[in-house]
């Protein structure tokens, strides 16, 4: 593929059933993981696409951002692998980096980002992070929703490091300071429109997906102001994509367009310079039902969905935005 042009790559998803294929077809090829994790999805990803690049003479660039601080003593198994970290450094062809203790969102980022990739991806989108969107929930609204369904939390020291302490259901857990802080699926469909010529968003929970989904229809009845989702309520305000989406069979996939308009003034809500689109659209959304595809790499939170017989079947989203009118400058630390 000699063009990354959106319409091209439109083109190309349509006949391919991985996404990450799109890696083999570009002569730059490069991913970035945003909320990074534990590197299991940058593990597989390596390990099944590094050999075809080499074959073709190419290097992968691949960076990954998370914000769990490195030595904290929350978030367990969700911190950088240590082995993982070194293996992936020590990789012959792969430019390899990541940064912890990151703030996806803030509007300074690492110095070392590119500034687009071929992919941005984002595994398990955190909830509630991005399961309240702030631009139709006040924050009495999301407060009471939270302190509802999670249990009263408050801000606490332990051992010198902030955290936040959680009641819930008899219990006190222990989380990041920052795990109930509500930025919206607004804020992460900016992030990847701005950075990634084509973006995945995988192992996508029921709160998560909905949110975010209201968000790209262009249908603003699906967005209402000051209403927590509900399943009585999505199937009213969604009514024929709440239908058709709700029993889509595991490993079945639809393109959102061929059920409903697409919104084209998605607004940006990131800080940004004065010569940045204020709105923009994705071309494509592609929506796909299950936690693991044959053939694409996944993340760790993926694979333990199987086990998780609580939680509904997770989403699969893979969009391709428009191209903007002028190309976005963050600023970079230095």
């Amino acid at each position: 593929m000699t063009s990354l042009a959106s319409d091209k790559i439109e083109q190309f998803l349509r006949g391919y059933r991985s996404p990450y294929d799109l890696l083999l077809h570009v002569e730059s090829p490069s991913l970035l993981d945003l909320g990074a994790g534990d590197l299991s999805f940058i593990d597989e990803l390596v390990t099944q696409y590094l050999p075809r690049l080499k074959a073709q003479g190419k290097a992968l660039t691949v960076h990954g951002l998370d914000r769990l601080r490195p030595g904290s003593m929350f978030g367990g198994p969700l911190h950088a692998d240590p082995g993982r970290l070194k293996r992936l450094q020590q990789s012959d062809q792969l430019r390899f980096q990541f940064w912890g203790d990151v703030d996806m969102l803030a509007s300074a980022q690492p110095k070392g980002l590119l500034p687009q990739y071929t992919i941005v991806t984002c595994h398990a989108p955190a909830t509630p992070t991005f399961a309240l969107e702030p631009s139709r929930l006040s924050q009495p609204i999301i407060e009471e929703h939270l302190r509802t369904t999670k249990g009263a939390f408050r801000k606490v020291r332990v051992e010198d490091e902030e955290a936040l302490e959680v009641l819930h259901d008899g219990r006190t857990l222990l989380f990041p300071p920052w795990k109930f802080e509500i930025r919206g699926p607004l804020a992460l469909l900016d992030l990847l429109s701005r950075y990634g010529k084509l973006c995945v968003l995988s192992a996508v929970d029921t709160e998560v997906f909905w949110e975010l989904l209201s968000q790209l229809v262009a249908n603003s009845r699906m967005r209402p102001s000051g209403t927590i989702f509900s399943p009585t309520i999505m199937a009213e305000l969604f009514g024929p994509l709440y239908a058709r989406l709700s029993t889509l069979p595991v490993g079945e996939s639809v393109v959102l367009s061929d059920l409903t308009d697409l919104r084209q003034d998605i607004p940006r809500v990131l800080k940004t310079p004065d010569i940045q689109d204020r709105h923009y659209r994705f071309r494509h959304v592609e929506v796909r039902r299950g936690a693991v595809f044959e053939g694409v790499p996944c993340s760790r939170t993926a694979r333990l969905f199987k086990d998780m017989t609580e939680e509904s079947p997770p989403w699969f989203l893979v969009l391709v935005p428009d191209e903007p009118t002028a190309p976005h400058r963050l600023p970079s630390e230095n």
